[in-house]
């Protein structure tokens, strides 16, 4: 929308800065201006200036500086166009008198929010009707509250065909307009007109002004999609909008907290349960570049808290791979990794709050989790391999658009690349071509140092074998001077010994009575079994069950050197 300069102008004669900014921010009389403490961020002495002489504001702390219509853009984090049109109500003044767009898209834009409105007192009636008993139950049985359902306006629209077209038809529109609106298609099989929301639970999506503009749909039965969004209009860009952003970004300003991003609807409303008001969610797989910078207006470090699934964890890794481009100064990520199976939704349900608290106090720098899921069971074992890590670290460090944070970065990474590969495994004689078979040792004795480390490679070492009995006669010699670190994990070496030694051979059989044992099923149960996408993402190949045994024997063999150098080093 263009609107004139008449229009700006108007604005700033008629409003006076520092009784407008007032409202908000507590000022005092300095001179001829006034001072306060800065609303865009945490200060104990003001350096927040207001000019009504020079008509701007600005913070000597932040920098933050600007007029009415800055101002009302930073702290509401909203677009031009909704800063002017809010600005213009303040004042009185219609906007289409001030602006160069073309009558019929106003029009268009004002019948599109009047059909969202309406469409949202429609669903919510639904609800409070005594045919609602069964979304009601489903919503009690998930332990929402009365409450969180009139908060988030949540409606329902039953299972018949077009009982919302015609309700909107009989209030003057047009079938090819409710269509054009999302809220109606035709049927490709008899040309009928079917409602696009049908038996389900209806969760209305708000732009920043906290106008409805869209909704989404949770089935009720077996119908799928699970989960149905209203598709793009001229209102309505999905990768735009972030559900409940409009509610959460009061919380969040007036708190001074991070938003916390969750997958879903449910996962928002579960977080109000537990007083967590600052939860949105993106309305995709993944936030988009738009929804980021949204974020970023009101929050510096937003949490991202997926699912605690392999798909979650995948959702996350994309959210981090589109952020890198975008990171500002003092603009990041965090991120807290449920266990695994968990959401936020079934954590509250289960009363498990506290749990939830912990790791979203405990939530992951960006720079961590980066670095984490790119080390994470690679093979750098060799000069070559090392060399195309570092060039494939340095690539994605580069796409950083910001040079000041890219460069950061680069220092992390380096950082944390020396101290996996020590300085001294460089400094080999300078004319020497024979391996130094000792540095070696050192070298991969640094890498398995960590404690964490040490406990997954048991684990793998045992788990193989698990998964690929026929591997133990191959590797029996190995497998019985092996020292493992952890209790639980040298029962079951020996365990598996025994069984090896008592029968000449070990099976699936063998392993399944293993897994039976009351003596072993709870270490096998503790050990495991998934928990957590944070430090047990991906499984190693070699692990699980393979048919290429003599591939899994390499592999496992190259485990147990390093298994023998650790503990070696570990107790000289």
């Amino acid at each position: 929308m263009a609107f004139s300069d008449n229009l700006v102008n108007t604005i700033h004669d008629k409003i006076i800065l520092s009784e407008y900014i007032g409202r908000t921010v507590n000022l005092s009389k300095k001179g001829n201006d006034f001072i306060g403490l800065c609303p865009f961020h945490n200060e104990k002495t003001p350096s927040f200036t207001v000019s009504n002489d020079k008509g701007f504001f600005h913070c000597f702390g932040c920098g933050a500086h600007g007029d009415v219509i800055s101002f009302v853009m930073q702290k509401e984090s909203i677009d031009f166009k909704e800063t002017i049109q809010i600005l213009a109500s303040e004042i009185g003044v219609n906007v289409n008198n001030y602006t160069y767009k073309d009558k019929k898209v106003h029009e268009e834009e004002a019948n599109f929010r009047n059909i969202y409105e309406l469409s949202k007192v429609y669903f919510y009636n639904n609800f409070k009707d005594k045919s609602a008993n069964r979304v009601k139950n489903y919503l009690q049985n998930r332990k929402i509250s009365i409450e969180a359902s009139q908060y988030f306006e949540l409606g329902y629209t039953q299972n018949n065909s077009d009982n919302l077209i015609r309700f909107l038809e009989s209030k003057g529109y047009s079938t090819e307009k409710i269509i054009e609106a999302g809220l109606g298609r035709k049927s490709i099989k008899n040309d009928k007109y079917y409602d696009f929301f049908r038996n389900r639970l209806i969760f209305p999506i708000h732009n920043s002004r906290g106008e409805v503009v869209a909704f989404g749909g949770r089935s009720l039965d077996s119908t799928e999609p699970k989960y149905l969004n209203s598709p793009d209009t001229i209102l309505f860009k999905k990768r735009k909008l972030i559900y409940n952003f409009h509610r959460a970004k009061k919380y969040v300003q007036k708190h001074k907290m991070p938003f916390i991003v969750v997958e879903g609807y449910m996962d928002v409303i579960a977080l109000y349960h537990i007083g967590l008001y600052g939860a949105v969610a993106p309305l995709g797989t993944s936030l988009s570049e738009e929804q980021l910078l949204l974020l970023w207006k009101i929050s510096d470090e937003p949490i991202i808290c997926m699912d605690g699934d392999q798909a979650g964890y995948r959702s996350a890794i994309r959210t981090l791979n589109i952020a890198m481009k975008l990171l500002k100064p003092g603009k990041s990520l965090k991120f807290a990794f449920l266990e695994n199976g968990d959401d936020p939704d079934n954590l509250v349900f289960k009363g498990k709050k506290q749990q939830l608290f912990d790791m979203i106090e405990n939530a992951i720098s960006m720079f961590n989790v980066f670095w984490d899921s790119e080390i994470l069971n690679i093979d750098l074992n060799t000069p070559e391999k090392r060399a195309a890590f570092k060039i494939n670290m340095e690539k994605k460090i580069s796409l950083i658009d910001d040079k000041n944070v890219q460069k950061e970065y680069k220092k992390s990474f380096y950082t944390n690349y020396n101290n996996l590969f020590p300085n001294n495994y460089y400094n080999f004689k300078k004319y020497s071509f024979k391996t130094n078979n000792n540095e070696i040792d050192k070298l991969n004795a640094v890498r398995v140092k960590n404690n964490t480390s040490a406990l997954l490679r048991e684990k793998n070492l045992i788990e193989a074998i698990l998964n690929n009995p026929g591997i133990l006669k191959k590797v029996e010699e190995d497998f019985a001077i092996l020292v493992f670190s952890n209790n639980e994990i040298e029962t079951l070496r020996i365990a598996l010994l025994n069984i090896y030694k008592k029968n000449g051979d070990i099976t699936d059989m063998s392993i399944s009575e293993i897994k039976n044992d009351s003596k072993y099923n709870f270490i096998i149960e503790e050990i495991f079994k998934p928990k957590d996408w944070a430090t047990t993402r991906f499984i190693p190949e070699f692990v699980k069950k393979n048919d290429d045994l003599n591939y899994v024997v390499k592999c496992w063999k190259e485990a147990a050197n390093l298994q023998k150098k650790w503990y070696k080093k570990e107790n000289i």
